[in-house]
């Protein structure tokens, strides 16, 4: 009981974390545009805050594993509070970089301890429900957060988007102090076995996984960042960019749970080689389309795509770690995700500033077509080894 209680103040603590954070994802790009950036820039911008966080996600990983969670977790939530408050300070896209650069360490200081966490109160018999169900908290804070951001901006300017952003922020860290004391002692894992984090990463599958994820990533950050410019030539506002964005974590969210469970019961590759091809033919459907409904449409079902194929993923990588490197195994897929979310925005952006936002979505599409033929060949691999 003591532990479902954790839980679910865990899932309440990632929607309201990433509520607030999510609610700059249709703002940034038309900020970074209003500063001066070029399409370019404006990918490189979008970009920062996940290298960032790829970049520190595994150190942060150990340090949770080697000092316990709760420091981690509630550290990350004091940068995702104060992080939102410089945006404004900023007057230049040179200064904006910096800005996304410290809202990167918050991400990567959450993120691998609270899925660790929810690992760390779970049998394994259920751990692909509690995943699906800390993913789905995740998405529907994805969710809220884009379509009230552009409300926002749209209507009061982006200096509301970004107190916003703080102040949801605080009620996740509220709730950390408040709500989860009992896990201040926990143990942290024993360094002499950290090693055996890294073991599972030579198997054909556990490559698989992390392609997965990058190649989801790859499209799920490419429509974040270019969706709402590529909306303005078609008269979408800044609110039917949020509603876009909305719809692909909508649609993700509901399926989490649900997948996580089914993940519990079935052979998870399927769901993986699914959820990447749904998410393929998706992206290359932007360059096809030319209205708001259309775009919703098609974010829907790239959101399908990317709720079936994550819970797989990550419930994959769970299989792959040990209690005493918990954090650390969970770093290294979230790694890869955000590896993704910021190759997508950067080299996506080179492509639409050479050619048309178009030709930049079948570019988008055609990668993650190629991926998914790597991913079916290392899994017919992993087949011949055993």
């Amino acid at each position: 009981m003591k532990n479902s209680f954790t839980l679910i103040t865990l899932y309440i603590i990632a929607f309201v974390g990433f509520a607030g954070f999510s609610f700059l994802f249709p703002v940034i790009p038309l900020y970074a545009a209003e500063l001066g950036a070029t399409v370019a820039e404006v990918g490189v911008i979008v970009a920062t805050i996940s290298y960032v966080t790829a970049f520190l996600l595994i150190p942060f990983g150990m340090l949770s594993d080697r000092f316990g969670r709760q420091k981690l977790l509630v550290g990350g939530l004091v940068i995702f509070t104060l992080a939102p408050l410089l945006y404004p300070l900023a007057n230049n896209p040179e200064q904006l970089i910096w800005v996304r650069a410290i809202h990167g360490l918050a991400a990567a200081a959450f993120l691998p301890t609270a899925i660790a966490l929810v690992i760390d109160l779970t049998p394994e018999a259920k751990r692909g429900e509690a995943i699906g169900w800390y993913t789905a908290s995740l998405q529907l804070g994805l969710m809220a957060g884009p379509i009230t951001g552009g409300f926002l901006t749209g209507y009061f300017g982006f200096d509301a988007a970004f107190y916003g952003c703080s102040a949801i922020s605080l009620i996740g860290l509220v709730l950390a102090f408040s709500r989860l004391r009992a896990i201040a002692h926990r143990p942290a894992a024993t360094p002499g076995r950290a090693s055996s984090s890294w073991r599972w990463l030579g198997q054909p599958l556990a490559i698989a996984v992390l392609l997965a994820t990058l190649l989801v990533a790859v499209g799920s950050g490419t429509i974040g960042s270019y969706i709402p410019l590529y909306g303005i030539g078609f008269g979408i506002t800044e609110a039917g960019a949020g509603a876009i964005i909305t719809a692909v974590y909508a649609s993700s969210a509901i399926l989490r749970a649900p997948v996580g469970r089914l993940a519990d019961r079935i052979d998870r590759r399927i769901l993986l080689i699914g959820g990447v091809a749904l998410s393929a033919i998706a992206v290359s459907l932007f360059s096809f389309s030319h209205n708001l409904s259309q775009f919703i449409i098609i974010g829907i079902i790239f959101g399908i795509g990317m709720g079936i194929a994550m819970p797989a993923s990550l419930v994959m990588a769970a299989d792959f770690s040990s209690a005493s490197g918990r954090a650390l195994s969970m770093a290294i897929p979230t790694c890869f995700f955000q590896v993704g979310l910021a190759a997508g925005p950067t080299v996506m952006g080179y492509v639409a500033q050479m050619s048309s936002f178009e030709t930049m979505f079948l570019a988008c599409a055609a990668s993650l077509a190629f991926g998914l033929f790597i991913m079916l060949g290392l899994m017919r691999a992993q087949k011949v080894q055993r």
